[in-house]
C-alpha cells in the first residue's frame, strides 16, 4: 500500500471520528466522563480567586439536616470561613474534572421531594449566575456546562450512596418553567467528608438568629451626628489615587465636594458618599462581567480599608444582583448589608434617609473602571449587638 493511500485512509478515519463525536454532542449524548472533557486547566490567577470570592460566595448557603429533628443552618456572608463551603468548593472542583451529566427535568413536586428529602446544602443566588462565569472561576474555559444550561439561581448538593449529586436549578423561581440539571460525582472520600461534617453540625446548637420581621435595627454614624462640624475628608480621600491632587473641599448646603482633574466625590448630609468619574476612564484588558466585578470589589475593599483606618467597622455586604448598561460595556452591581447574621434592606431602618439609593452599595463599572460609586456610610447593628 503506497503512502498516498495510507494518508487518505487516515484522513477519512479522522473525519468519521469527528463526525460521530459531533453527532453525539449535537443530539445531547452527554454521557462523557467529566463535565469538560479534554479541556486544559486554566491557572486560577489572584484576580480569578478574588472574583470567585466576590461572586460565587455571594450566595446564601443553607445546610438542611434530616435527623430525628430537622435542622437548618443559614449563612448570608462569610461562606469562605465555613467548613461545609470548603468541602463544597472541593467537590465542585472534582465535579468539573470527573463528574458526569445525569439528566435535566422540570422541577415539579416529585423532583422537589427527590432532591430535598435528604441532607443537603443549598446555595441560593439573588441573580442569574452565568454558568460560563461559574466554571471559569474553577480554572476551566467556557464550554460544555454552558451547552447544557446558560445560567442558574440555585445549586443543591446532596451526598447520596457514596456519591454526591449536584442539582443546578434555573428558571422562574419555582414556577412551572423551573428546570433542574443533575450531575453526579462518584467520589467516596468527598462523600464521607460531607457525611462527617453533617454529623458534627447536627451536634452543634443552632446559632443562627431566628427570623423576626420586627427586629430592631439601629444606625451608627461614624462621622459624627453633627456633620457640619465633622471632618469627612479622611473617609473619602481613598477615592483619589493621589489624595494630594484633590481640592481642599467645598461645602454647599451641607454637601462636602472634593475634585481633581478626573473625578468628583460628594458627601451628602444623609451620609451618602458618591464618586463620579468626570472623564472617560479605561482600564486594561477585555471587558467582561468578571473584570467589571473585580473593579467593583477593589473599590469596595478600598472603602472598607478607609473606614477601618479611621477606627470604624463596616457591615458585611452581599451581592444582591447586577445589570447591564445603559452605556456599552457597563455593568452595575448592587450590594446590601448583613446585620445580625441576616440580610438587611436599607429601607427597613426607620428614620434613616437613604435618598435615591435602593441598595446599601451601588457600583457602576465601564471599560473595567468604576465610573460611579454610591454607598450609605452608616454602620448598622441589632439591639444587643456590639459594633
Amino acid at each position: 500500500m503506497n503512502k498516498p493511500m495510507i494518508k487518505n485512509i487516515i484522513i477519512c478515519a479522522l473525519a468519521v471520528t469527528c463526525a460521530v463525536l459531533t453527532v453525539r454532542l449535537w443530539f445531547g449524548n452527554f454521557a462523557i466522563h467529566g463535565l469538560f472533557p479534554g479541556e486544559p486547566v486554566v491557572a486560577a490567577s489572584p484576580a480569578h480567586q478574588r472574583m470567585a470570592m466576590g461572586m460565587i460566595e455571594s450566595g446564601q448557603m443553607t445546610i438542611n439536616l434530616h435527623g430525628e429533628e430537622q435542622e437548618r443552618h443559614v449563612l448570608y456572608s462569610g461562606l469562605r470561613g465555613d467548613e461545609a463551603w470548603r468541602i463544597s468548593v472541593r467537590a465542585l472542583s472534582a465535579l468539573i474534572d470527573e463528574g458526569s451529566f445525569d439528566r435535566s427535568g422540570v422541577l415539579d413536586e416529585a423532583a422537589l421531594t427527590e432532591i430535598f428529602s435528604r441532607d443537603n446544602i443549598v446555595v441560593q443566588y439573588n441573580f442569574a449566575m452565568p454558568t460560563s462565569f461559574f466554571r471559569e472561576q474553577f480554572g476551566r474555559r467556557p464550554g460544555f456546562l454552558s451547552s447544557v444550561f446558560g445560567s442558574f439561581e440555585s445549586l443543591v448538593i446532596v451526598p447520596d450512596r457514596n456519591a454526591v449529586d449536584f442539582y443546578f436549578i434555573s428558571g422562574t423561581n419555582g414556577g412551572e418553567n423551573t428546570m433542574f440539571h443533575a450531575f453526579v460525582l462518584e467520589d467516596e472520600q468527598i462523600y464521607y467528608d460531607f457525611r462527617e461534617h453533617f454529623l458534627e453540625r447536627s451536634q452543634i446548637a443552632e446559632t443562627q438568629p431566628e427570623h423576626n420581621d420586627q427586629r430592631q435595627i439601629f444606625a451608627h454614624n461614624p462621622i459624627g451626628e453633627q456633620m457640619l462640624h465633622a471632618d469627612v475628608r479622611p473617609f473619602v480621600l481613598f477615592f483619589f489615587p493621589n489624595p494630594a491632587t484633590a481640592s481642599a473641599g467645598t461645602t454647599i448646603n451641607g454637601v462636602y465636594t472634593y475634585v481633581d482633574s478626573y473625578r468628583v466625590v460628594k458627601f451628602y448630609p444623609n451620609n451618602v458618599a458618591e464618586y463620579i468619574a468626570l472623564l472617560d476612564m479605561r482600564s486594561s484588558g477585555a471587558v467582561s462581567l468578571a473584570s467589571s466585578l473585580l473593579a467593583a470589589l477593589d473599590m469596595l475593599d478600598r472603602d472598607r480599608a478607609a473606614m477601618l483606618g479611621q477606627g470604624e467597622p463596616m457591615n458585611d455586604v452581599f451581592l444582591v444582583g447586577y445589570s447591564v448598561g445603559p452605556a456599552e460595556g457597563q455593568w452595575n452591581f448592587y450590594f446590601d448589608y448583613v446585620v445580625g447574621g441576616r440580610p438587611m434592606a436599607i429601607n427597613e431602618v426607620e428614620g434613616v434617609d437613604v435618598g435615591i439609593l435602593e441598595h446599601a452599595v451601588e457600583i457602576s463599572v465601564a471599560n473595567n473602571a468604576v465610573v460611579q460609586y454610591r454607598r450609605l456610610m452608616l454602620n448598622f447593628f441589632e439591639a444587643g449587638e456590639s459594633l
